[in-house]
């Protein structure tokens, strides 16, 4: 009799009893057969379709990818906290510019999921044109959060952080002329 209403407990519940497996290592974490669950090459591919987007300005793409309350952290467009509807205009103000750039990402990135979220962090590397018509490179981290929905894989936040130029003697120079 206990166990009849155990079972009708978890069917009102809506728990079947089972484990779903997120893709990733051990059982999943207790989340039902009913959602999906993140993968790790998903989660990688769902990345690259944003860097692809990022690096062809393409926003119609990149549209698609963000979730609406998206976070971005020091995006492409600049520094500062940004929801998606405050970063869109302001990246499809800097992509509307004849700016010609690469970027590119190291291939050995940590990717993990959870669930149905997926993460990823890596380096990357922006090559430009610079004022002398040489190329500049400025490299960085970015990490970005994912969540798998029904719809596909929709970005909950983007971080982008510059890293610091290697000293130099031009760079180490004190407010007064003097070398540091």
């Amino acid at each position: 009799m206990m166990i009849a209403a155990l079972a009708a407990v978890l069917a009102l519940a809506g728990c079947n009893g089972q484990w779903a497996n997120n893709g990733g290592s051990g059982s999943g974490g207790g989340q039902g057969r009913n959602r999906p669950h993140a993968t790790e090459d998903e989660t990688r591919q769902a990345f690259e379709n944003v860097m692809r987007a990022i690096g062809n300005k393409d926003m119609a793409g990149l549209d698609k990818l963000m979730s609406s309350g998206a976070i971005f952290i020091d995006p492409p467009a600049g520094p500062g906290v940004f929801s998606w509807p405050e970063a869109k205009p302001i990246l499809e103000k800097v992509f509307s510019k004849k700016i010609e750039f690469q970027l590119a990402n190291e291939p050995n990135y940590r990717v993990g999921v959870e669930r149905d979220l997926g993460w990823i962090a890596t380096v990357y590397h922006f090559r430009f044109t610079d004022a002398n018509g040489g190329v500049a490179q400025t490299n960085g981290a970015m990490s970005m959060l994912f969540q798998k929905t029904e719809g596909g894989y929709k970005v909950l936040m983007l971080h982008a952080s510059r890293f610091l130029p290697e000293p130099t003697p031009e760079n180490t120079k004190s407010a007064s002329g003097k070398k540091k």
